[in-house]
């Protein structure tokens, strides 16, 4: 999941349905669901049906689905995310902490019929909206559990070749799915030649902080730049070339014939510096406070 501050028109307009006040949508509203965490809308949006989180008098893009095209990705990050076949030595089983409208693990299991992916989403009622609008059909390749993604990592005897995490609320990020003993907790998760996956919205998370995170606990971290976020892929062992990693994302191409062919994606990678952030750790991971931060600081200048 992402987010979008810039589309989102704020709470407070007139009226879409009757009994509904709230955000006034292009093309209309088709579901509004609220739960224990989110108030969850459905939408379409031209080609698109959207799913959004009302937060704090503002709307949130959490996923987009062309109903007309199953197996395009919308969202350019979420593309990025499937590059991480790539970095794993064999695979074939793939954790993903935060479903959203669940279409990355879709996608995924389309393409590479000898997949299986896991899905730990928090909000059962948004898993009801996957299902119901998105979708998502859970099958032998494809499980979702409904549950907190790192007491479900603490609890599972399973391994995995891929860990994405991609877990938002708004403009909150579960602080203890950032920190160093969470990814310890991933890595030990891994199997041989895996790789942990992080979307980073540089408006909700301190990027420098969570690359900081990871390198402190993977041997490499690379980074890829897309439509206002960035995503990180970690992992250990010698790092990757530019050639070797073209070379594997060719390889997959060829096989499984991704709709977003992996070796463009592969070409953007970035190799950023070793960082001399703190690393954010469970007692220190202040990324809900992130806008009270940017603002303390700017007030000291």
């Amino acid at each position: 999941m992402t987010m979008d501050f810039t589309r989102r028109a704020v709470f407070g307009a007139l009226p879409l349905v009757v009994c509904h006040a709230g955000p006034a949508f292009a093309d209309g509203l088709i579901e509004r669901r609220e739960s224990q965490y989110n108030t969850i809308y459905i939408t379409r949006e031209g080609p698109y049906v959207a799913m959004l989180f009302g937060v704090n008098n503002q709307l949130f893009t959490e996923n987009l689905y062309d109903p007309a095209r199953p197996r395009f990705l919308p969202m350019e990050y979420t593309r990025v995310l499937t590059l991480s076949l790539a970095y794993a030595a064999t695979p074939s089983k793939v954790l993903e902490i935060g479903l959203g409208g669940g279409r990355t693990a879709v996608y995924l299991t389309d393409h590479v019929p000898t997949l299986s992916v896991t899905a730990v989403e928090l909000d059962p009622e948004v898993i009801a909206m996957a299902n119901k609008h998105f979708g998502v059909r859970p099958s032998a390749r494809l499980r979702i559990e409904a549950g907190d993604g790192r007491i479900f990592l603490t609890q599972s005897r399973d391994r995995y070749d891929i860990i994405i995490v991609d877990a938002y609320r708004g403009t909150f990020v579960p602080f203890h799915l950032t920190t160093q003993q969470f990814f310890i907790l991933a890595k030990r998760k891994l199997n041989a030649g895996g790789a942990v996956v992080q979307n980073i919205a540089p408006n909700v998370l301190l990027t420098d902080s969570m690359i900081a995170t990871l390198q402190a606990v993977f041997d490499n971290v690379d980074t890829y730049e897309i439509a206002g976020s960035v995503v990180a892929i970690a992992y250990d062992g010698p790092a990757k070339t530019q050639a070797e990693l073209v070379a594997r994302a060719t390889a997959l191409q060829s096989q499984y014939r991704f709709t977003h062919p992996l070796p463009a994606i592969a070409r953007t990678r970035t190799i950023p510096p070793k960082s001399a952030r703190r690393p954010l750790t469970d007692d220190f991971a202040p990324v809900e406070h992130l806008r009270g931060i940017q603002a303390h600081n700017a007030r000291r200048k």
